[in-house]
């Protein structure tokens, strides 16, 4: 481990931690800077949690061939998970990254009949009100400045009885997450605010956004078979109260009233 190195990594943690009001383009920015996104995460248990646990929870309210909005699409693997589910016509992956933008459409080029992407760099989204079947959120809502207006354009987009799936990781963990960006054992969240739970559902609340099902897992985010088996049997033991309190992911699937 070089020492100057790490110093370095926590100065610029400190400055993300610390920071507000940033822009779209600044988060854009530093996901580009992410050029090792898909290695680090491909094997990485906990990432792909977000995908399987939330189609856990939304499975009974989807219906076929929906409209997705993948904000923050990222490397589109969340759009590849539900297109091979069945259940989407056609996804839009909105990202705020040229790089990652790039690894979605070689990561779906054979499924070009299924999507389309495009780059935002603004809070009004270039879409219709009430356009999408289905919004799904994956560990974003921590990166935006301004999460009044982002998730009020969410709702604004989403039909009435249209579903929004959101993920973001649990306030407790912000120094795991610190810690393992500074000692690189994962990649930095760059500028990043992690929500408390009564924030987030006070958000909901004002968009008309319903809480259809919801669950906070991951107890131990490591990738060995065992720890993997070891954080299952926790799930399954500890009452969601705790799970609440201590676990890395918070999950929700919502529904728009109106």
């Amino acid at each position: 481990m070089n020492l100057r190195g790490a110093v370095k990594r926590a100065v610029l943690e400190y400055k993300y931690f610390t920071c507000r009001g940033w822009s779209l383009k600044e988060v854009g920015d530093f996901w580009d800077s992410v050029t090792d996104y898909d290695d680090i995460n491909e094997s990485t248990y906990s990432y792909y949690r977000r995908f399987t646990n939330s189609w856990e929870l939304a499975q009974h309210y989807v219906k076929d061939n929906m409209v997705m909005l993948d904000i923050q699409a990222r490397s589109g693997k969340g759009t590849e998970f539900w297109i091979e589910k069945g259940v989407i016509k056609k996804s839009v992956l909105a990202d705020f990254s040229d790089y990652l933008l790039s690894l979605a459409d070689e990561r779906l080029k054979d499924k070009k009949d299924y999507y389309e992407s495009v780059k935002v760099l603004d809070y009004r989204l270039p879409f219709e009100d009430r356009y999408f079947d289905l919004v799904a959120t994956y560990e974003t809502i921590e990166h935006i400045s301004d999460v009044g207006a982002f998730v009020r354009e969410l709702a604004r987009v989403l039909k009435p009885g249209g579903i929004m799936v959101l993920t973001c990781p649990n306030i407790l963990w912000e120094p795991m997450h610190w810690l393992a960006a500074v000692f690189e054992i994962h990649h930095s969240e760059g500028p990043h605010n992690f929500l408390r739970r009564k924030k987030l559902l006070q958000l909901f609340k004002e968009n008309d956004l319903a809480v259809l099902n919801e669950n906070t897992t991951i107890v131990l985010p490591f990738n060995n078979p065992l720890s993997i088996k070891m954080n299952k049997k926790l799930e399954k033991a500890l009452s969601e109260d705790i799970l609440r309190l201590i676990g890395l992911r918070r999950s929700f699937v919502l529904k728009k009233m109106r």
